[in-house]
């Protein structure tokens, strides 16, 4: 009989070209592409579930998705699909990796955790290389200690109600786990603002980064932040581009973790974070 296990897959994408991970009809999503790449390699219909929901222009690093195998499932087999994909896929979008998973893994449901970056660049013309970053302007020179004061203020908080914007979903955000803003050490015009949580609602993080770069910037005062995210209304301000945003890993009960994630995370003690 054949076994229905679940298949996770560990990809990395540049979401320039895509409009978000979730499927909609007629625009070209990763959710589409990794779906239609699977069915030609398996020769029938996959539904695919993705981990987090990336808006248009949104990259990662370290999306997880899973589907069910509806055939004989052995590693060998996985692996096999895997270098299928890879030269199927769109050169943007990258199978970092593929594993069987425990039977009662979800990509989505299972996650107890997730890691975003966000980059900030300014001084130097806009180029390629800005397109990962939120360009703050070629005379901007931003204060970041301005930014790491706000941040503080706000790890008091128990939710961060006011950080998400309008969404059906009305729970408020909790707090983050962890956090960290660091200048680039090869280039002091790029930084990067690393969050990690329990869960993230909608444009959370681009939310945080706007008004980060408002307050380095000196157009808001660091204990401005603390007080919107702690209001009961859902954020009205300024959302940061899409394009400097990237998910970097999501993480998993050891138990569940199909690629390790979580165990290579907490053994990682080189980079400072709060």
């Amino acid at each position: 009989m054949a076994n229905r296990l679940p298949c996770a897959l560990l990809l990395a994408y540049d979401g320039s070209a895509f409009r978000g991970w979730q499927r909609q009809p007629g625009m070209p999503t990763i959710q589409e592409a990794i779906e239609r790449a699977l069915g030609e390699s398996l020769d029938r219909k996959v539904q695919i579930f993705g981990a987090a929901r990336t808006d248009a222009g949104v990259h990662a690093q370290g999306q997880v998705c899973h589907f069910v195998k509806e055939a004989v499932a052995t590693e060998a087999a996985v692996e096999q699909l895997s270098a299928s994909l890879r030269s199927l896929l769109p050169s943007s979008v990258t199978v970092r990796a593929a594993s069987l998973a425990h039977p009662s893994f979800h990509a989505r449901s299972s996650a107890i955790g997730k890691s975003y970056r966000y980059r900030f660049s300014w001084g130097a013309p806009i180029s390629m290389e800005s397109r990962d970053a939120f360009q703050l302007g070629p005379t901007a020179m931003p204060d970041w200690s301005r930014a790491r004061a706000a941040l503080e203020e706000m790890s008091k908080l128990d939710a961060l109600p006011g950080l998400s914007s309008p969404s059906t979903d009305r729970r408020p955000a909790p707090p983050l786990a962890q956090w960290n803003i660091a200048i680039d050490s090869a280039d002091a015009t790029r930084c990067a603002l690393s969050v990690a949580g329990p869960a993230f609602r909608k444009h959370q993080v681009r939310n945080l980064a706007g008004h980060l770069a408002a307050i380095a910037l000196g157009l808001a005062e660091p204990d401005s932040l603390a007080r919107l995210a702690a209001r009961a209304r859902p954020w009205m301000g300024a959302c940061a581009p899409p394009h400097g945003l990237t998910l970097m890993r999501v993480d998993y009960p050891r138990e569940l973790d199909p690629f390790g994630l979580l165990s290579s995370a907490c053994s990682d003690a080189g980079e400072k974070i709060r």
